[in-house]
């Protein structure tokens, strides 16, 4: 057990580290998360740190607010999985300057191993639920099965735990209706690389909502969106059991695919044609 703890600290030191994971981050902007207070951070909880201010009234209804959004995204991570064995530390930013000193721009959040940095726009249960997920996932994870496991189903079972408005089954329900491209099932489950699923997000304009916004458009997740509702149907035949079950299977070897399927052949659904 001990070799285990030790191998997996060595292994966030590595994705905090890697560039790559970083997705842009310098190296030195992502090593900051791990002395948190020397980089203008202040603790205000156990693993929860958010951004000095002046104002110590306003510090505390921030700190308070982000303390209840913790609570209610670790009761999401505990209903998908039975139990909770991450514990991420969480990094506040009220402000964008704060944010692109850690090395986040543009993003709502992202998840640096075991940390997650959260921006200004993405101070809600909802965004550190769905940054927890993928934290989550990834602890539960032998080498093996994070190798193989596909990005689409990270992000899918990330996108239906967090309940997030714009992932939504009326979200959903509304690209349908106005007939949106989005990714079939098949579609989805080629997305099985970082690469391909951020190349999915691009092709289908996901990356243009700020763009949309400023005109005063509907901001568009056809990509999350299909993948929230591919996985919620899947966890609604499946449950947790099923959900435990393919990620011991996929650490064990399984494919992916086949583990994924028998977990719950009812929700498998007939394909769309992919546009």
């Amino acid at each position: 057990m001990n070799l285990q703890r030790a191998w997996r600290r060595r292994w966030v030191a590595i994705l905090l580290l890697t560039p790559l994971l970083l997705s842009g981050c310098s190296v030195l902007q992502g090593g900051r998360l791990l002395s948190p207070q020397m980089a203008g951070l202040e603790p205000v909880a156990p693993r929860l740190y958010i951004e000095a201010g002046d104002d110590e009234r306003e510090q505390a209804r921030r700190g308070a607010e982000l303390k209840a959004a913790l609570a209610r995204a670790e009761a999401a991570i505990r209903q998908a999985h039975g139990e909770v064995r991450s514990r991420p530390v969480v990094h506040a930013c009220f402000t964008e300057a704060c944010y692109a000193a850690f090395g986040g721009r543009g993003s709502v959040a992202k998840v640096l191993g075991d940390h997650i940095l959260l921006s200004p726009r993405g101070l809600n249960w909802h965004v550190l639920a769905r940054e927890w997920s993928h934290a989550e996932l990834r602890s539960r994870l032998s080498w093996r099965g994070w190798w193989h496991m596909p990005q689409w189903f990270d992000e899918g079972l990330a996108v239906a735990i967090s309940e997030a408005p714009e992932h939504s089954e009326a979200h959903w329900r509304w690209l349908v209706a106005h007939d949106v491209a989005r990714p079939s099932v098949q579609g989805l489950r080629r997305l099985r690389t970082l690469d391909q699923w951020l190349a999915a997000v691009h092709r289908h304009g996901e990356d243009q909502n700020a763009q949309r916004r400023a005109r005063g458009e509907p901001e568009l997740h056809p990509v999350h969106t299909a993948a929230g509702h591919e996985l919620r149907a899947w966890l609604q035949h499946a449950g947790t059991t099923g959900l435990v079950r393919l990620i011991d299977q996929v650490n064990a070897g399984t494919p992916f695919d086949e583990a994924y399927d028998a977990a719950a052949p009812q929700a498998i659904k007939a394909a769309e044609p992919t546009r």
